[in-house]
């Protein structure tokens, strides 16, 4: 997990310092640094400002490369680099839920900016997903939730 945060503050930095943007930590990546616990990680989610997966794609996408991560799935926003993928949707992600740019706590490290969602908010993520026609075959989700739910109940 430590190996793919910093792949994410790598590419956060530069979102920060090229493009002016604060990405936000999304997925699996996100939670397990909340929850501080491992969970399968099988790739970096990013949100972004929508723009940057529409019609400013051009621009993310020469910045990610810079990086020498290799565009490997243009529909999902994907790159990949030795193995690690990394993949960016739009901060719009967040309306699903209820939820705007605003909710989300901004964090700092070493001066690379970055929003987290907290335990309700990932655990109003994953119940939306079980919805998704596709994401409703994995097992994962719901397991993430009952890991939510135990963190909320014990807190």
């Amino acid at each position: 997990m430590e190996k793919k945060f910093e792949i994410f503050r790598e590419v956060a930095e530069v979102l920060n310092k090229k493009l002016g943007v604060v990405p936000v930590l999304y997925g699996s990546l996100g939670l397990s640094r909340l929850v501080k616990e491992t969970i399968t990680v099988n790739d970096i989610d990013i949100l972004v400002p929508d723009e940057f997966v529409g019609e400013k794609w051009g621009e993310l996408k020469n910045v990610i490369e810079e990086l020498d991560f290799e565009l490997s799935d243009v529909s999902e926003h994907e790159f990949i680099r030795n193995g690690q993928k990394v993949a960016f949707a739009e901060y719009n992600n967040l309306a699903d839920v209820n939820l705007t740019i605003g909710d989300l706590k901004q964090s700092e490290e070493n001066g690379i900016s970055f929003y987290e969602l907290n335990l309700e908010q990932y655990l109003a993520v994953y119940c939306y997903c079980l919805h998704d026609g596709y994401r409703q075959t994995k097992h994962a989700d719901k397991e993430k939730i009952a890991l939510i739910e135990r963190y909320i109940i014990g807190s």
